[in-house]
């Protein structure tokens, strides 16, 4: 029993070892480990490679490498294959696991993002299966990792350069992002290997999202990367897809760790990390597009870091910035929609089915497995899928914000006929038979029977067979012919025609229109109205004859063809057959492609001649035709919808836009160019031959396919009809060509009509597709006209007719529609269009705010919520009244008056108008700075009618703005662009092109205006403009590459103050015209703009500031009322804000005004003058500002300005004279003076002797400043001059100085706070035995120079580079005492002989040298005297008398007089203070009259020298709490050799220069401490830097990890210790030594305790009997085996 006792002992305790054993795993596993070892450095090629098939053989079960290809010096191109079941037959694909790629390493020398590819790798791998995220990500997507796509260009790049370009390109220096087909370029580049390799890859895979990392920024950068204009940045280049897009660049960029900061390079200013690629810079031939546009992959460029090549240091960093995003990124393939398209019948896969969305220009095509992923944003979308033999399917589907919504697809198979959508009926079901009526059944007269026989009559291969009265007689018809046809016609049929004129040609010829209708002259409410045009060009005459058949078509079948009455009953056709009869006239029959005839009887082209949307004023558009004014007139007064422009000499229909902003031959799409091109194929598709695109062989090898063309892509067409219908009013227009031969023999006619005859009825019945309806007022039920129709997603407006009612064009597809009126709330409907019939949609509007804005806000001012612009006459007039009736606050001047006779009205407002009053803000509002932008001026007669009608009501707001200041406005200024007659434009962006008729600088109204400027001084001058909603700021034309003025604040301010009343301004869906939006400088936004602000601001410090109010250029009439509504609060706070400012008078001691003062601020480059009274006006921005006031012969000085928000400061400011006499004070006369001083400023004076000259003479020294002696935080300068007795004008300068400084504090801001905030040390004379026998007037004698024991005092101060041999001289030994007691932080030495500044050393020991940084800190504190130095700094330094000539720079004093024991390298070295030395002029003792001028010139360079010597950082060092001071620490500069002393009290103070600096503190038994600080430039100022100093621990330091592992592994030894023993007992039983029986019943047990007892034993038992080993724990200890 003892023994079994015994066992079941040991059996126990192992068991509780076993435990403590897991615990202890437990514990340790707790504790924080990097599980994953990343590859933190950087590894060549040929270790890519292996590691990536060291990644392969790891883990054969995830990951396959793949050799996509070679690059140009035949490296292998990698990518590693990562994904559940890799290995399957069909590659690692599975049904529905989309396929997704990283591509790094592009630009070779741009290599973070192959190094966190590489990270990645490891990162994916290594978490499968532990990670439930990662896990998942692996089994749901096919992922491939491409680390470098350019190799050979990483071949050559060189860690730690940041930037340049080598290796960027490939082997052949090419850049591989610049050279993919780009869809805006003709000509394609040479394309290099590795692209070659790239696009077969990416065509050949249905990758469905990537990313192509990138450095050398930090953004993410999305499609497009360019586009069709290709400016270098700042133009939104959107892709279909611009939503979805943006929502996958933003997800990267808000899960990195900054990259959403948006501004992390220098330079960068990206909102929310994102970028549209072509708004960033244009890069054309980008990868990003082109998998866009050329396969299924959605992709975007990521830069990752500011430096290209950084060290390898930043690895880790990099990879834990990036490492959340690249997986967030990655799960965003898994968004939007998916699922499979099959066969109906067979169920099986559809491969290469196309999916699109309505709405958006973009498709997919599904996988192998048929199987689709469409990235969309959450919403509400429809999906088709068609396939080639397949009917087109389509569903609604609605978008969430998590995982893709499932949607899948049941084609069925297209009948042969292609008119059925069932599915193809079985071969053993019979096919259903239509019984054939024996009567025509009675068709319905419904707008739908009419679009059906329009369809089936569009195909000419396969149309419906109609049975018409077909016109007999076909001729040429001159026009009295033609007049007598359609006056034949109209007098048949007076029920359904209308003959009339819309105007007559030059030679006085009628152009003739035939209206045919149900209801002739009347404008049915919900009918469409639709035109034809012929015969524009006079000698293209196959339009005018073929019309003149439709004529007879129409009217001849009207109740007897069903389709043909239809078509009159539904539509009012008005057809115009010669728009040119003069032409006509003129040409010969049988013209091919003659010119004679072409054009008007004024040699004009009709068709050049409209008004061009780009504001294109030519020799032929300069001035419209009478035939062109009165098809202008007729299309203006009547809604039509669709029209086409008969011509000939080929074969097209050529559709909108005929030119673009250059000018050249490009496709230029227009907003509807869907629509556009499916009216144009209906026209060329019913065509007998057009729709084959080879129109006249004979002639030409031009091709159209389908037979259509834009206009602009074939020929650029500046003032063309076609575009002036789409852009000016709400007809959709083409040009139809019909014909090689423009004036065919009369023979050929019939052939002409047969070939156009069903085009022309297809065409017309256009105008029945799309939507159409009725707009009403919901209290009234009446229609409303002029009610904007938009469609989201389309820049193109039309407005409801007289009777509400309304039609919009628009191709088979789902759209948003909106109607919105200027007096009503805006009303949205999503609607379906379809190939049929138009779809009716119907809005009913409830009255919008703009009526209780004008009630409550505007006082109820009609005039306000006009429709219709004012003319210039009707504009002057009202002026002219207002200021008759409001003569005590209003005034109206002419401006000018031009040599037309025009003259410019401006309006002044002020309760006070018969002085001009300099201490309140004058504001000048300009409105028509553009000729062709009358929104300002509208704006601005609006503004004055609020001004006055809130004047009549006391209102205090406005009575404020009479009182406190002067309006000035100029409601027109180019009056002779005026033109109320122009067109409406929502076309035109300003942010990309400025007006043609802008006004020039040196016009004779711009010199006018900037007259006024001079005259008033304007504070501010607000310019409201329109063609977006921005606004700009100077400069307009860059200084220096730099876009920002010196008061830029100010700008921002004050367009701040406009644009938060406005703010729409701020988004950038505010404008679809329009891609910019905000505020701007004008050098980054428009191009070729006036000047003029940058002008006003320049010359007359004018904050002059454009605001473009109106998305529309030229918005139509009733956008005025919204507009002025979005604008009144604005204006009001732009104005008011002008208020912030300071204003005051200079005066002279005497109290009289100073003329012509000037004022600079916040040492800003800009010279403000005040006015003839002295008396100035500034806007600031809120906060403290400095002003600078001089005037000649006055002392200049600083005040500070504190400015509140939206409050006016008034500063005083007493100038005093300039001194105008100077004289020497002898030794004797310093004290003296010096006293008189002390008694002046008692308060912050002190004057000591610090000791005596050998001859008793007193070396004064006057301590000037704060008297907080106890204040160890202040800054100490120390003025010295006479070092050499006879150079005396140091000695005046500091007398001087010093006596400035007492009359100054409290009256000259900077000095003041000089003064406060340190102490200024003035010893004017260190040698005054020297002095008294100086010479007068020797410039450069000797007597005088050294001190009465024949001494030179700069050569005995103590020196580190020599053993000094005899005693200090007195003068030195105690100016040497007082600084070792009392060390200053800058010291001042003042010199003469010369002209110029030194530093240190003075001794040319080859120990005494400078470390780059202290170089820095010396050469600024000395570039700030010689900057302020009038002859310094123009490097007027020479001196005759010397053979050593200083320049305009510091330079070290050993170039001077070099030798040991001078002052200025005993303040640097021995004392530690910032020291230099001032040569204040070639002559030593010059003649009297020259000092004044020493003091002119130096007195601003020594009062900032004390200024700048405030700069640097100051301190207090402490142990733990400050009440232990470190007074034996030692602060010391990174790359600086110099030691800052700490004082008895553990305070610092230094000066440094600006810049970024590293502080490492030092002090013994204490743990050295670094920090980094930035001494800020502008102003100078102390940074405060308190240190707290560790005590040093112990050298030995165990981590708690290691503690724990210690601990444990000692307790564990033990128990196994004790284990052993005890069982080793247990076994020998209770004998010492000997042997006992075995039992028979105990052989397992026994047998494994024997086992137990060889540690080989122990090693095998556990091997064998750990059941709980698995694989994992294995892949465990093997990864921890490696890792170590």
């Amino acid at each position: 029993m003892a023994k079994d006792w015994k066992t079941d002992s040991c059996k126990q305790l192992s068991y509780h070892i076993l435990v403590c054993i897991c615990v202890f795993i437990g514990v340790s596993s707790a504790l924080p480990t990097n599980d994953i070892a990343h590859t933190f450095k950087y590894i060549d090629h040929d270790e890519l490679l292996a590691f990536l098939r060291i990644q392969v053989s790891s883990y054969h079960h995830l990951a396959k490498l793949h050799q996509v290809g070679k690059s140009g010096e035949n490296r292998d191109i990698a990518a590693l294959q990562i994904t559940r079941n890799v290995d399957n037959d069909n590659k690692g694909a599975e049904p529905g696991k989309p396929m997704f790629k990283y591509v790094g390493n592009m630009h070779g020398n741009e290599v973070i993002g192959r190094q966190i590819l590489i990270n990645l790798i490891e990162h994916l791998l290594g978490k499968y299966g532990v990670d439930e995220r990662i896990t998942k990500l692996i089994n749901e997507t096919n992922i491939y990792i491409m680390p470098t796509m350019n190799p050979d260009g990483f071949h050559r790049a060189r860690e730690g350069h940041c930037t340049g370009l080598t290796g960027r390109g490939n082997a052949n220096n090419a850049d591989l992002n610049r050279n993919f087909p780009d869809q805006y370029q003709n000509s394609q580049p040479h394309i290099q290997p590795e692209t070659r390799v790239m696009m077969d890859w990416i065509r050949g895979n249905k990758f469905v999202l990537s990313a192509n990392l990138h450095g050398g920024s930090v953004v993410a950068s999305y499609p497009y990367d360019d586009s069709v204009i290709h400016r270098e940045s700042g133009y939104y280049s959107a892709s279909p897809d611009d939503q979805i897009f943006k929502q996958v660049a933003k997800t990267y960029a808000s899960n990195h760790k900054t990259m959403h900061k948006g501004n992390l390079c220098s330079g960068d200013h990206f909102p929310d990390g994102i970028t549209n690629g072509a708004y960033w810079y244009d890069v054309p031939g980008g990868m990003q597009d082109y998998n866009y546009l050329y396969s299924n992959c959605f992709e975007i460029t990521i830069e990752l870091s500011c430096c290209k090549y950084p060290d390898q240091t930043e690895l880790e960093k990099e990879w834990n910035n990036n490492k959340d995003a690249l997986i967030a990124y990655m799960e965003e393939v898994h968004k939007g929609v998916k699922g499979f398209v099959k066969d109906a019948e067979t169920n099986q896969p559809i491969p290469d089915a196309v999916i699109t969305v309505s709405g958006i220009n973009h498709t997919v095509t599904t996988a192998s497995f048929g199987d689709y992923w469409r990235l969309l944003v959450p919403g509400t979308y429809t999906l088709s899928a068609v396939s080639d033999g397949y009917e087109i399917s389509s569903s609604p589907v609605t978008v969430g914000d998590g995982p893709a919504t499932p949607l899948d697809f049941k084609l069925h198979k297209r009948s042969v006929e292609g008119d059925s959508t069932s599915p193809t009926p079985s071969p053993t079901t019979p096919k259903p038979t239509t019984p054939r009526p024996t009567t025509p059944e009675q068709e319905a007269d419904t707008l739908d029977v009419l679009v059906d026989h329009i369809n089936k009559i569009r195909d000419a291969s396969h149309r419906e067979s109609l049975n018409f009265v077909e016109p007999t007689e076909f001729k040429h018809h001159h026009y009295a012919d033609l007049q007598a046809f359609l006056e034949d016609v109209n007098h048949k049929y007076p029920h359904i025609t209308r003959l009339y004129s819309v105007g007559v040609s030059v030679q006085g010829r009628q152009l003739w229109t035939m209206e045919i209708s149900d209801n002739p002259g009347i404008h049915e409410p919900g009918e469409p109205e639709f035109k034809y045009i012929g015969n524009m060009h006079g000698n293209e005459v196959v339009g005018r004859e073929v019309l003149l058949s439709l004529i007879q078509l129409l009217c001849d079948n009207y109740n007897h063809n069903h389709f043909i009455s239809l078509f009159v009953n539904l539509t009012r056709i008005h057809i115009m057959p010669s728009m040119n009869p003069d032409g006509y006239e003129i040409s010969t029959e049988g013209d091919r492609v003659g010119t004679r005839g072409r054009e008007n009887s004024n040699y004009i082209d009709l068709n050049r001649n409209f008004p061009d949307r780009f504001d294109v004023v030519n020799s032929i558009n300069r001035k419209q035709e009478p035939e062109t004014i009165a098809v202008m007139e007729w299309v203006k007064k009547n809604p039509f919808v669709l029209s086409a422009n008969l011509h000939g000499g080929t074969l097209v229909a050529n559709y909108p836009y005929d030119d673009n902003a250059a000018g050249i031959a490009t496709y230029t799409k227009c907003p509807d160019d869907n629509i556009f091109k499916q009216v144009s194929e209906a026209y060329s598709l019913a065509h007998s031959t057009m729709h084959n695109g080879h129109p006249c062989t004979d002639q030409s090898d031009e091709y159209f396919k389908d037979g259509i063309t834009n206009g602009a892509d074939w020929y650029s067409v500046a003032g063309g009809m076609q575009d002036w219908n789409y852009a000016f009013t709400n007809c959709f227009e083409i040009t139809l060509e019909l014909g090689c031969i423009k004036y065919p023999m009369a023979a050929d006619l019939p052939q002409y009509w047969d070939a156009n005859k069903y085009a022309l009825l297809v065409f017309m019945g256009q105008v029945h597709k799309g939507v159409r309806g009725f707009v009403t007022d919901k209290e009234t039920g009446l229609g409303l006209s002029d009610v904007e129709i938009t469609v989201t997603g389309i820049n193109h407006t039309i407005t409801t007719a007289t009777d509400g009612d309304y039609w919009r064009l628009l191709s088979p597809g789902d759209y948003i529609i909106t109607a919105s009126h200027h007096m009503y709330n805006n009303q949205s409907v999503q609607v379906h269009v379809t190939f049929d019939a138009a779809v009716e949609v119907n809005f009913t509007l409830s009255k919008s705010p703009l009526e209780d804005f004008s009630l409550k806000q505007d006082y109820g001012i009609k005039e306000n919520m006009a429709t219709k612009y004012q003319t210039f006459d009707q504009m002057a007039t009202e002026l002219q009244n207002l200021a008759k009736n409001y003569s005590q606050v209003m005034q109206v001047e002419s401006l000018v008056t031009l040599d037309s006779g025009m003259s410019v009205p401006m309006i002044h407002l002020s309760s006070v108008l018969d002085l001009h009053e300099n201490k309140k803000p004058h504001v000048l509002l300009i409105g028509g700075l553009h000729g062709n932008e009358p929104v300002g001026a509208e704006m601005l007669m609006r503004f004055v009618r609020h001004l006055l009608h809130g004047y009549d009501q006391k209102d205090d707001h406005v009575m404020e703005i009479f009182n406190n200041f002067h309006l000035h406005l100029i409601p027109y200024l180019n009056v002779e662009g005026f033109d109320t007659n122009q067109q409406s434009d929502c076309v035109s962006d300003m942010s990309m092109q400025m007006s043609s008729n802008q006004l020039q600088l040196d016009s004779p109204t711009m010199k006018a205006l900037l007259n006024q400027m001079n005259i008033h001084k304007f504070s501010l001058t607000l310019s409201l403009d329109s063609g977006g909603l921005f606004l700009v700021v100077p400069w307009e034309r860059k200084r220096d590459r730099m876009s920002a003025t010196d008061d830029e604040d100010i700008f921002m301010s004050l367009a701040h103050a406009f644009a938060d009343g406005y703010p729409a301004i701020y988004s950038p869906d505010s404008c679809q015209s329009s891609v910019s939006h905000g505020i701007f400088h004008g050098g980054d936004l428009i191009k070729n703009m006036s000047g003029i602000l940058d002008k006003a601001y320049e010359d007359y410090h004018n904050f002059m500031i454009s605001a473009h109010i109106s998305c529309c250029r030229y918005p139509p009439g009733n956008n005025l009322p919204s507009i002025w509504m979005n604008s009144l609060t604005p204006l009001l706070s732009i104005v008011k804000k002008s208020k912030q400012a300071v204003f005051g008078d200079i005066l002279n001691n005497d109290g009289q005004p100073i003329k012509n003062a000037t004022i600079k601020v916040d040492h800003h480059s800009m010279i403000i003058s005040t006015s003839d009274k002295g008396e100035f006006y500034i806007i600031l921005s809120a906060g403290p500002h400095t002003l600078e006031i001089s005037s000649d012969g006055y002392e200049s000085q600083t005040h500070q300005a504190l400015i509140e928000e939206g409050k006016a400061t008034q500063v005083q400011v007493s100038l005093n004279k300039e001194l105008d006499k100077m004289d020497f004070h002898n030794p004797s006369m310093v004290g003296t003076f010096l006293k008189d001083i002390a008694s002046r400023c008692p308060g912050i004076t002190n004057l000591h002797s610090i000791g005596k000259s050998p001859k008793s003479h007193d070396l004064w020294m006057l301590d000037i400043g704060s008297q907080k002696s106890n204040d160890p935080s202040l800054t100490h300068v120390l003025f010295v001059g006479g070092i050499h007795g006879n150079e005396v004008v140091p000695t005046e300068l500091l007398l001087q100085l010093a006596y400035d400084l007492c009359e100054n504090y409290n009256k000259d801001y900077f000095i003041t706070m000089a003064l406060n905030s340190s102490v200024v040390h003035i010893v004017p004379s260190l040698n005054p035995d020297g002095a008294t026998i100086a010479v007068p007037g020797e410039c450069n004698g000797k007597s005088g120079s050294k001190n009465s024991n024949d001494v030179d005092l700069d050569t005995n101060f103590e020196s580190k580079y020599v053993n000094r041999s005899g005693a200090l001289e007195g003068e030195t030994r105690d100016l040497s005492e007082w600084m070792y007691r009392s060390p200053p932080t800058v010291t001042i030495i003042l010199s003469g002989g010369l002209l110029g500044v030194t530093h240190p050393y003075r001794s040319n020991n080859p120990n005494a040298t400078l470390g780059i940084t202290d170089t820095l800190i010396l050469d600024y504190l000395g570039k700030t005297y010689i900057n302020n130095h009038p002859l310094m700094k123009a490097g007027k330094t020479s001196c005759n008398s010397s053979d050593i000539q200083l320049d305009s720079s510091v330079v070290s004093a050993s170039k001077l007089h070099p030798h040991y024991g001078s002052l200025l390298d005993f303040a640097y070295d021995t004392v530690g203070s910032t020291a230099i030395e001032i040569y204040t002029g070639c002559c030593d003792y010059p003649d009297g009259h020259k000092l004044l001028a020493a003091w002119h010139n130096h007195r601003t360079p020594l009062l900032e020298i004390i200024k700048e010597a405030t700069r640097g950082v100051k301190g207090h060092i402490y142990e733990d709490k400050p009440d232990k001071p470190m007074f034996n620490a030692t602060v010391i500069v990174k790359g600086s050799g110099r030691r800052y002393p700490v004082d008895s009290n553990g305070y610092y103070n230094f000066y440094l220069s600006p810049g970024h600096y590293t502080l490492v503190v030092t002090c013994e038994g204490h743990e050295t401490l670094e920090k980094n600080v930035i001494v800020a430039a502008g102003d100078p100022r102390m940074l405060h830097l308190n240190i707290a100093l560790e005590t040093k621990k112990s050298e030995f330091i165990i981590t708690t990890f290691a503690l724990v592992l210690i601990l444990g592994s000692i307790t564990l030894g033990i128990i196994l210790l004790v284990t052993v023993l005890v069982c080793v007992r247990s076994r020998r039983g209770p004998g010492k030594g000997g042997f006992h029986r075995l039992s028979l019943h105990d052989d397992d047990d026994e047998a494994e305790i024997y086992d137990m007892g060889s540690k080989s034993s122990l090693l095998t038992t556990r091997e064998y009997h750990d059941d709980t080993s698995d694989e994992e724990e294995h892949d465990m200890y093997d990864k921890r085996l490696m890792r170590r």
